[in-house]
């Protein structure tokens, strides 16, 4: 039997659907899931048997069994805006892969799944690409949100990994962003070094400017590289590599980075549509350094801003009566 309720597929195991897979199941009955699309949801959280929460695609059902099918709100899925590619490999050896990311795709899993992300989409290139190798090795060394775009990198090896970990915790990796961030900076440059501070587990990160020994060390360096009507575009570079970082530190100076929903605490007056209407942080992670961990070469790549950041800077560009900061070279 199958009925839809509010969007969601429900469906009834028949004495006939004793001991059939789940995911044949579902791509059998609902007549509109194919059995990766069934597979996708199953990894994802979507898909329930008798009210409890089911990933298993193997998983055997009983006659009687209600499952029920739940479509995913837009904010659990992975996925980057139409007509871009979700990663471009950058570079690739035997012991490192670099990729740029496009906004929309989450790095790593999350409790509602695995499929669609970074991590996932990356070792799925990695097992077309070497189908001689069962489980390609491929090591997450940092992180960048999902709506941030940029250079990842990756490790293909073990011993790789363990000397890029170090590297990362030396802070000799170097990494600059491009943000662009509301409100005009007083200085062409400076550092922001507040910890960072969180109250539960569950409560929003924040910094600590006013209690100095308390939280993590966190140390973001900025550098103005434009200023525009009621926004500046920012370079960035990171001593530390804390959790949302940057977008802390600019939220807590008083300048949220440009579409940023969860630390721009206030609404910034006079409104300006083309800022309100950006759909996502303007955060592109644009350059990544590193030492080889096999060579002992330094390599360093670079990567374009994507059309919609790039867009939103053309337009204020036109309207913009400031002149850059004299100071830079």
């Amino acid at each position: 039997m199958m009925r839809k309720s509010h969007n969601t597929l429900l469906l009834v195991a028949a004495a006939p659907d004793e001991g059939v897979r789940l995911d044949r199941f579902l791509r059998e009955k609902s007549g509109v899931l194919s059995r990766t699309r069934a597979r996708d949801l199953l990894s994802a959280g979507g898909v329930t048997i008798n009210g409890r929460r089911v990933k298993i695609a193997s998983r055997l059902l009983r006659n009687g069994d209600r499952v029920e099918v739940h479509p995913l709100s837009e904010d659990r899925r992975s996925g980057a805006p139409p007509g871009m590619e979700p990663f471009r490999v950058v570079h690739e050896d035997a012991a490192v892969i670099v990729v740029d990311k496009a906004p929309g795709i989450l790095v790593q899993p999350t409790p509602q799944g695995d499929r669609g992300t970074l991590l996932d989409l990356v070792s799925r290139h990695l097992r077309k690409r070497y189908p001689e190798v069962k489980s390609p090795y491929l090591g997450l060394l940092h992180r960048i949100d999902r709506e941030t775009s940029g250079l990842l990198l990756f490790s293909r090896r073990g011993t790789a990994n363990r000397i890029l970990a170090e590297q990362f915790r030396g802070h000799t990796i170097s990494r600059e962003y491009l943000a662009l961030a509301r409100g005009k900076f007083a200085s062409d440059s400076g550092t922001i070094a507040d910890p960072l501070v969180r109250s539960s587990p569950l409560a929003r990160r924040a910094s600590a400017s006013s209690h100095r020994n308390e939280g993590k060390e966190a140390i973001t360096h900025f550098r103005v590289l434009e200023r525009f009507a009621g926004a500046t575009l920012l370079s960035i570079t990171l001593e530390t590599g804390r959790t949302h970082q940057i977008r802390i530190h600019l939220a807590g100076r008083g300048h949220a980075v440009v579409g940023d929903k969860v630390y721009a605490l206030r609404a910034y007056s006079p409104s300006n549509p083309l800022l309100d209407r950006f759909p996502r942080q303007a955060l592109h992670a644009c350059r990544l350094g590193f030492t080889h961990p096999g060579s002992g070469a330094w390599l360093e790549f670079e990567s374009p801003l994507p059309e919609d950041l790039a867009g939103l800077l053309r337009s204020l560009r036109q309207g913009n009566r400031s002149e850059p900061p004299s100071s830079l070279s």
